[in-house]
């Protein structure tokens, strides 16, 4: 998926300005594939190739989130979170 990002970011001018980078899951595998966007610290899971024109055009370019793949805060980095296996044990 990083090199559709890759691709999509070249197509619109934004490559040297946006960079996608590649890492394994951020300790959120159970949400995964991620993708994190900063500096906003907005965490997306779930996220499909269909989702990176969205991803883009909306959070990148238009600054406005993409609520219906954003990650809920009670699930970042907490072993609280309702996904996780074995959760509240």
């Amino acid at each position: 998926m990083q090199k559709l990002f890759k691709q999509k970011l070249a197509e619109r001018g934004l490559k040297g300005r946006v960079r996608a980078n590649q890492s394994g899951c951020l300790d959120q595998c159970e949400h995964g594939p991620n993708v994190v966007i900063y500096p906003d610290q907005v965490w997306y899971g779930h996220v499909t190739e269909a989702d990176v024109d969205e991803i883009v055009e909306s959070h990148i370019i238009g600054g406005k989130r993409v609520q219906h793949l954003m990650l809920a805060d009670s699930c970042l980095n907490t072993d609280t979170c309702e996904h996780r296996k074995n959760s509240g044990q």
